[in-house]
């Protein structure tokens, strides 16, 4: 199972020939949205700070001295000599002298400003100008713009989210088996867990609706398969995480044997704060189930 990619779900079961196409269209398809979605949110946000980025421009210009500065290359880099150009006819203008250093300042900041002002502007037009090419749904949504009959009568390139999910937590696996002197603990749904902690949190993931695995094996390369205690999937942007609560920092044993398997993880490219999540407890300091919402909401709603 690559790091970024959620693990294989079953093709679809209308048509077998077309259903296997489809499939792979919907799993490309659904990164794609989400990506798409994701640049025009950002382009947006640009083009509303280079809105307020040119306003503030056009002030400090218009505040700003009238003129020029000009800086002779005779001076040197630390004696340069500086000029008030008030007439752009002019070759160099009006020395200034040391105590004049402020309204040099001024002009050069002035003339920054200024070409600030033009950036801004040529990227807000390049900016409009693709958004205006955008149309008003992707070839991925046209599906969602269709009445709930015609629905039920075609088949999509993209999978509802409901689908997907539904594909997603319905995939087979054998995960890590029990010791026989592990106490017998169970979730809301049934599944086994070793831990009241690890109860609690896959009893909120099943309340908020977030697809779970509970220890679905993974390959860490130079380290071997290991288990993470959720393996979650963000229906938004169909994407895994891995959930690892360490619940005995205060077992040096404990800590020196999952310290070895973070660093794995990092080696693989699975970063805590990014793809990884972390909880932790010791037998002093019980999880705090309010850290474990904030991290749902942060992560994967």
């Amino acid at each position: 199972m690559k790091n970024n990619q959620v693990p294989a779900i079953e093709k679809r079961e209308k048509n077998q020939n077309n259903a296997s196409k489809t499939s792979l269209i919907s799993k490309q398809s659904a990164i794609q949205i989400v990506e798409q979605k994701k640049t025009k949110e950002k382009i947006l946000e640009r083009k509303k700070y280079l809105e307020a980025l040119a306003e503030e421009m056009k002030v400090r210009i218009e505040k700003a001295p009238e003129g020029s500065l000009c800086i002779n290359k005779r001076g040197t880099r630390t004696n340069p000599e500086y000029y008030h150009r008030k007439d752009p006819s002019m070759r160099n203008g009006v020395y200034l002298r040391k105590k004049d250093i402020a309204l040099a300042k001024a002009l050069a900041q002035k003339d920054y400003d200024i070409k600030v002002l033009k950036s801004a502007d040529k990227e807000l037009k390049a900016i409009e100008a693709f958004l205006q090419g955008i149309p008003d749904r992707t070839a991925e949504e046209v599906f969602f713009s269709l009445s709930e009959p015609r629905k039920d009568l075609v088949n999509p390139i993209l999978e509802t989210d409901e689908e997907f999910a539904d594909r997603w937590q319905n995939i087979k696996y054998i995960g890590k088996e029990f010791a026989e002197d592990i106490p017998e603990m169970f979730t809301d749904k049934g599944e086994r867990v070793r831990s009241k902690s690890e109860m609690l949190i896959a009893n909120t993931f099943a309340r908020r609706g977030i697809p779970y695995h509970y220890e679905y094996p993974l390959k860490l390369a130079g380290f071997g398969v290991v288990h993470p205690d959720f393996t979650v999937l963000s229906v938004r942007e169909r994407k895994i995480y891995f959930w690892e609560h360490l619940g005995r920092m205060d077992d040096a044993g404990y800590v020196n044997r999952n310290l070895r398997k973070l660093i794995s993880y990092i080696k693989n490219g699975i970063y805590p704060g990014e793809q990884l999540i972390l909880t932790a407890e010791t037998s002093t300091a019980p999880i705090d189930m309010r850290i474990v919402q904030k991290m749902i909401k942060r992560y994967l709603e």
